[in-house]
C-alpha cells in the first residue's frame, strides 16, 4: 500500500471501529452522541478524527481523537467535567503503536468502560 492508502486505511478502520467499541456509551451509559468531526489541512489531508459524546446531567463530555499528522502524538481519550472545565486524557496510544487495522481500539474501549464504572460507582444518570 501507498502512504497515501495506508492513512486513508487507518482513518477509515478507526472511524468504523470507534462506532463499534464506543457505542455502550450511549447504550449502557446513556451519554448523547457521538458528534464526529474532522479537521482538514489546506492541502486536503486530513490529520485528525474526533468522536464526541456528552451527559449533560452528569455534566461530562468524552473526546475520542486519532491525530495523524507527523508532529500529532496519535490516540487519546479525553474526559472533560462540564461543571468544572477540568480535562483529564485517560488513555492514549501514540501513533507509533497503532497498526493500520486500528486493533488497539477494543482495548481502548474497555479503559474507558472501566473507568467510568469506577467514577460513577457503577451507575451514571441516564436521564
Amino acid at each position: 500500500m501507498t502512504p497515501g492508502e495506508i492513512h486513508n486505511t487507518k482513518r477509515q478502520n478507526f472511524i468504523t471501529k470507534s462506532r463499534l467499541y464506543f457505542d455502550y456509551l450511549q447504550t449502557e451509559f446513556h451519554f448523547n452522541g457521538p458528534t464526529y468531526s474532522y479537521y482538514k489541512q489546506p492541502n486536503g489531508s486530513v490529520i485528525t478524527d474526533t468522536f464526541e459524546f456528552d451527559h449533560s446531567s452528569n455534566h461530562l463530555k468524552i473526546s475520542i481523537k486519532n491525530a495523524y499528522h507527523p508532529a500529532d502524538y496519535g490516540f487519546e481519550i479525553k474526559v472533560t467535567d462540564l461543571r468544572s472545565g477540568m480535562t483529564d486524557m485517560i488513555h492514549y496510544i501514540l501513533k507509533e503503536d497503532q497498526d493500520v487495522d486500528q486493533t488497539y481500539l477494543q482495548r481502548a474501549a474497555a479503559v474507558l468502560r472501566h473507568w467510568l464504572r469506577t467514577w460513577s460507582g457503577g451507575e451514571i444518570d441516564d436521564k
